[in-house]
């Protein structure tokens, strides 16, 4: 089966995660939180609020797919990553973008408890924004990394001097690794081109092999810029020690794909490297980390029932 019959039986979550990723800003039925300057995005309407932080892609309409598993009457808010929808410039730090995501948690929610949790490089702001509520007197009731154990070699993969290309390499891995197809982006030649070029090329790339063939290349453009701008912040974040709460780590990972290992050498694992073992729980789930972002089955139930296990503060199940 070539990639264009792949797309074409791709699910619609998959379809819809492949777009959000790479061109639209806004696509789905989340709906935007009526606050002026706020960037949340209302999940689902409940008490207490579950907040949670997407990944480098800034993106939230995927964490639908989390709902089912969030106890019955909670609410969910979505810290989409401001800047995504052209309302401002994106942020470049860890420590902006949660100082911005607190203020419009704060006005939604003025005092705790506040139940915080992070897909993938989203676990760093929800650390920081433990740390920084608990600097104005807090004590988060919830800290929760939910952490893809992707087997990747993150220490040659390229740094903060070649953001871009480092998003190509990103987009390029998740892409392949839903349509399960090899993509062959030339990064060698990529190498030789301006960054102008790159974009250009990359997105003919895409449009000639099918997986998107009426992607546009200035939604691609925009959709980069922000892309760029968070990676930087994830790439350059140090965090600081001295939070005195716990972190709980939800490390997903198939072993058929030896992924048991949490990725402590990448850079959405960050504050791991800080925080004393005693402050950490770590809960293991043998299913796909893609899931996280695709919510495929049967691998997003197996994460679910962890998941719900910990929000209602039991032992989680083992998988």
């Amino acid at each position: 089966m070539d990639a264009t019959e792949r797309v074409k039986q791709l699910s619609e979550t998959k379809k819809l995660l492949l777009r959000k990723l790479l061109e639209d800003r806004n696509v789905g039925g989340d709906t935007l939180l009526r606050l002026e300057g706020s960037n949340l995005k209302i999940l689902r309407e409940g008490s207490p609020i579950l907040f949670l932080f997407p990944a480098t892609d800034g993106s939230v309409s995927y964490m639908n797919s989390y709902l089912p598993y969030v106890p019955e009457g909670w609410g969910v808010y979505g810290c989409q990553t401001p800047g995504l929808e052209g309302e401002r410039a994106p942020f470049r730090t860890i420590e902006d973008i949660t100082a911005f995501n607190l203020l419009a948690i704060r006005r939604v929610q003025p005092k705790g408890p506040y139940y915080l949790a992070g897909n993938c490089m989203g676990g760093l702001p929800a650390y920081e924004a433990a740390r920084q509520l608990q600097d104005a007197g807090e004590a988060p009731a919830l800290v929760l990394h939910l952490m893809p154990n992707f087997n990747r070699p993150w220490k040659a993969l390229p740094g903060e001097q070649s953001l871009q290309m480092r998003g190509f390499m990103d987009y390029t891995y998740i892409i392949e690794r839903i349509l399960k197809v090899q993509m062959n982006l030339p990064f060698e030649r990529l190498l030789t081109m301006d960054e102008g070029a790159q974009m250009a090329h990359v997105v003919e790339h895409i449009q000639r092999g099918g997986w998107l063939s009426g992607m546009d290349l200035e939604r691609f453009r925009e959709r980069m810029t922000t892309y760029r701008a968070n990676l930087e912040a994830m790439l350059t974040y140090r965090p600081r020690a001295g939070f005195g709460g716990r972190m709980t780590v939800l490390a997903v990972g198939e072993q058929a794909r030896d992924e048991v290992e949490m990725p402590l050498d990448s850079p959405y694992a960050a504050h791991l490297r800080v925080l004393d073992h005693a402050q950490t729980d770590i809960v293991h789930v043998d299913a796909d980390g893609g899931a996280l972002f695709d919510g495929s089955e049967p691998h997003i139930s197996r994460i679910g029932v962890a998941l719900r296990s910990l929000l209602e503060g039991g032992p989680p199940r083992p998988q």
